[in-house]
Formats: C-alpha cells, structure tokens, sequence
C-alpha cells in the first residue's frame, strides 16, 4: 500500500477501490439473484466492504487536503447534526432484498467513482472548490453505498443465516 500525498493520489486511489467494490457488490447480486452460493455472495459482499472502506477513507484524506484552501465547505460527514445518522438520507424503502440492496451499493460506489475522477480532474487544474464539492458528493455515495451493504448483511442473516450454503467453509 502506498501512502498518496496529493489530493490526485488519493482520488485515484478512491476511484479504484469504489470501482472494485461495484464489481464485488455486482457479483454478490448475481449470486443472490440465481438462488445459490450465498457463502460466496457473502464472500464477495465482505470483499466489497473492504474496498468501500478504503475508498472512503481514501476520499476523506483528499477532502482534508482541500481544507486549507479558502472558500472550501466542510464535508457533509462532518456537517451533519449527531442526531442524524448518515442512513436516514437513504430515501429508498428497507424492504428491498439482498440482490437490490447489493445492486444499489453498487451503483453508489460507480457514481462516487465518477465522481473522484472529477475531483482529480479539478484539482489537476487547481480548481480545488470544486474538487472538494466532487470530493463530498463521492463521500456521500460511499455513505449510502455503505448502507445498503449493510443492509444486504442483515437480509442475508435474515434469510439465509441458517442455510447450509451459507456457512462459510
């Protein structure tokens, strides 16, 4: 693992993890999706959460970066009131099963790798303001990609917990 120092680094860096993690995401879906294999679903639902993880913590030191620059807003994460969690802005009903939640999560993580490779574009022209707006709109996707992980985790342990092909061997 290489430490990245510009905000560029670190938002290729996010990039990349947000695009592994779609692709775990989008593998666990099918496997939901054609009714076997959960261990494997699981597999590839804790590999995208890793992913995920990086790429959040990978956006959050770009978005550090950029507070030293004038005029740049602080991130949503850290604007948000303590009383409201990051979940609640998820608009989208709970209900939905595993195979929805991974497909949403994925989708998540490709707006927030879009939206990284916007950041990086902005701040190779020193456009660092709009960098850092680029910056908090891939966090937010990561938040809410997080959540519906988080949610396709518990319809797993829900529905499929004390299947056999749920244990992992």
């Amino acid at each position: 693992m290489t430490v990245a120092h510009d905000p560029t680094d670190h938002h290729v860096s996010a990039t990349m993890h947000h695009e592994q993690a779609a692709h775990f995401h989008r593998e666990a879906s099918v496997h939901y999706e054609i009714g076997k294999d959960y261990a494997h679903a699981a597999h590839q639902a804790l590999t995208a959460r890793g992913h995920a993880l990086r790429a959040l913590e990978e956006g959050q030191a770009a978005s550090r970066c950029y507070a030293e620059h004038k005029g740049s807003p602080l991130p949503s994460y850290l604007t948000r009131s303590s009383d409201t969690p990051a979940s609640t802005a998820v608009a989208l009903p709970l209900s939905l099963s595993a195979t929805a939640h991974h497909i949403v999560a994925a989708e998540h993580h490709e707006a927030a790798a879009r939206h990284h490779a916007k950041a990086a574009a902005h701040c190779s022209a020193e456009h660092y303001i709009r960098a850092n707006h680029e910056t908090n709109k891939a966090l937010d996707h990561g938040i809410h990609a997080l959540f519906h992980a988080d949610q396709a985790a518990m319809h797993h342990m829900e529905h499929y917990g004390n299947h056999p092909s749920a244990e992992l061997v």
